[in-house]
């Protein structure tokens, strides 16, 4: 082929390459007079075949971006420069503004120069890149305008952002980027907070830690801060570690002195209750030394009665003054079925006296439950002798023994009246008793000795269906089962 036919078959390829690309394109002279553009470029601003007339690049240019447009391509018809690169603006037919990534060259076809341009629609990008700058920039204003300390950690801890509130103390935000927490926070609870941010991962990727922070002056102040990690879904490594902070000095301080208020509330009404019950075997001693003293004579029938009003009393200062200051727990090791027998033994005649049963069924212990077996019996006796006084006649009570998990579970369960909803509410509390002589203290100490012992007590009862107790206690070195 000759160099004509290729020069031919050349400008129809190029031809037919710039019509049929889908990338917006125009040709023109220098001077604007001859232009060329294909169908990409004519559907990038909204026109079709039969509508296009061309006057301008003005008609369809952002006023701002044609005039950096047009100093750029003088710049090119100057020779100062060959191409150029910006992002412009055009607008449609309809008016509609879309962006565009104009790229400019000069080019040259048999002596006569003309300007190529090519346009990369990016409109949806930038409306992509403006929402979310918009979002960017409320999240902005809520980390610069919050009262809480909103920071963003390597997975190490180090500061990469911190949010203008840290200024509360006495640092800026400048100051601190780069630095680890350790650097403010107390040394006494650095530890604590090591572990809480190892802790973090995909599985436990939010926790909470209170811990003393130091101020710029040196002080300390107490703060809270919430922890979110930052998990990269494919790799499930922590990126980043988000934290929320605030002072807690004030809070503490008020619920120091609802505590307090409360102290003196409980020691008002323990105060009360202790007038009142100790003023009931008080009288019935008083009356019968009267009646003694007056008849100048003795009489065993009124002093049974003052013995068993003292011992009253005795228990009743007893449970006070466990409450007051609970003993010293010793805890050994515990063989629980073996307690729960000699318990059964003492209260069998409290379940004869009303032709009732009780039965146990134990089950294995396997492993090792550490506790005080005076104090455990005490609980056992409350609740086994609260079911012999809730059962009637041929009652029944049936206490069994077993393994659930890392806890050796103690059920007692009766046939009587059950609980209402309105007594169960009040269950544990002190000075509430459905009993005629009772504090309520039983069942409030009991809570206390199964706390103690890392235990728990629940109930199930209702009115008519009879109650089960639950108690659990904490199990060493258990097997599975």
């Amino acid at each position: 082929m000759n160099k004509g036919g290729e020069s031919m078959l050349a400008a129809s390829l190029f031809k037919e390459v710039f019509y049929q690309s889908r990338i917006p394109q125009l040709v023109m002279t220098l001077d604007e007079t001859k232009v060329m553009v294909n169908p990409a470029f004519k559907q990038f601003i909204g026109y079709k075949d039969e509508t296009w007339q061309w006057n301008s690049l003005k008609v369809f240019s952002h006023p701002e971006d044609y005039e950096v447009d047009m100093k750029f391509l003088q710049e090119v018809i100057e020779g100062q420069r060959r191409e150029y690169q910006m992002e412009k603006r055009f607008i449609t037919r309809a008016g509609e503004l879309r962006t565009g990534d104009l790229h400019v060259s000069l080019i040259q076809d048999q002596g006569v120069s003309y300007v190529l341009g090519q346009v990369i629609d990016i409109t949806e990008k930038k409306e992509i890149e403006a929402k979310k700058q918009k979002s960017d920039e409320k999240y902005r204003l809520l980390a610069e305008n919050s009262s809480d300390i909103i920071n963003l950690h390597e997975p190490d801890g180090m500061y990469i952002y911190l949010s203008p509130s840290i200024q509360s103390l006495g640092f800026s935000p400048d100051e601190l980027v780069g630095s680890h927490p350790y650097d403010i926070i107390h040394p006494d609870d650095q530890t604590k907070i090591e572990e809480l941010l190892s802790s973090l991962n995909e599985e436990n990727n939010v926790i909470q830690a209170t811990y003393r922070a130091r101020t710029n002056s040196g002080e300390y102040s107490w703060f809270e801060s919430v922890l979110k990690a930052i998990i990269d879904p494919e790799s499930g490594e922590t990126t980043n570690v988000v934290s929320v902070s605030r002072n807690i000095d004030e809070r503490l301080l008020v619920e120091e002195h609802i505590k307090k208020s409360e102290k003196l509330a409980v020691i008002g009404q323990m105060a009360a209750a202790v007038a009142h019950e100790i003023r009931n075997p008080l009288t019935p001693i008083k009356g019968f030394l009267q009646l003694c003293d007056d008849k100048k004579q003795y009489n065993e029938d009124y002093l049974q009665i003052v013995v068993k009003e003292i011992n009253r009393m005795e228990e009743i200062i007893t449970d006070f003054l466990y409450l007051a200051k609970p003993q010293e727990i010793i805890k050994k090791p515990l063989n629980i079925n073996e307690l729960l027998n000699e318990v059964v033994t003492i209260v069998e005649n409290g379940v004869g006296n009303k032709n009732g049963t009780i039965t146990i069924q134990p089950f294995e212990q396997k492993g090792t439950v550490l506790g005080c077996s005076n104090g455990l019996k005490q609980v056992f006796f409350n609740i086994i002798q609260n079911a012999i006084d809730a059962i009637g006649q041929h009652g029944r009570i049936e206490i069994e023994t077993n393994s659930e998990q890392n806890m050796y579970v103690i059920m007692v369960k009766d046939d009587g009246e059950g609980i209402s909803s309105e007594v169960f509410r009040h269950l544990g509390e002190p000075f509430y008793s459905t009993k005629e002589k009772g504090t309520g203290l039983g069942l409030l100490i009991s809570h206390k000795i199964i706390e103690n012992h890392n235990g728990k007590i629940t109930y199930e009862s209702q009115k008519g269906t009879g109650t089960i107790v639950k108690i659990c206690l904490p199990v060493q070195n258990c097997g599975a089962h």
